[in-house]
């Protein structure tokens, strides 16, 4: 988040895309870093979201098995994996 935070503060102090455009009438140097930084700093808040995003779903999944535990579980014979609420008649 300070990252993010920070990388917004250093962004909001560079020149606009339109501008630097319209000043010089072609793409310059300044362009490709803005447009670089803006490239990495939605790389980042995409990050931060999948991440909030990840502990939010495991916290619901915590949630309902606490609420609603398993009433048996059994091994899978293909996958090798545990699995929940096997029917066992």
């Amino acid at each position: 988040r300070e990252k993010i935070a920070a990388q917004k503060t250093h962004m909001a102090n560079l020149p606009t895309l339109p501008s630097i455009v319209d000043e010089t009438g072609f793409i310059t140097p300044e362009t490709k870093a803005r447009a670089q930084q803006i490239k990495e700093l939605s790389g980042n808040e995409e990050q931060l979201e999948l991440l909030l995003e990840s502990k939010r779903v495991a916290a619901a999944v915590r949630l309902q098995e606490e609420l609603h535990p398993p009433e048996d579980s059994g091994d899978c014979p293909i996958c090798l994996e545990t699995i929940k609420h096997v029917n066992s008649t």
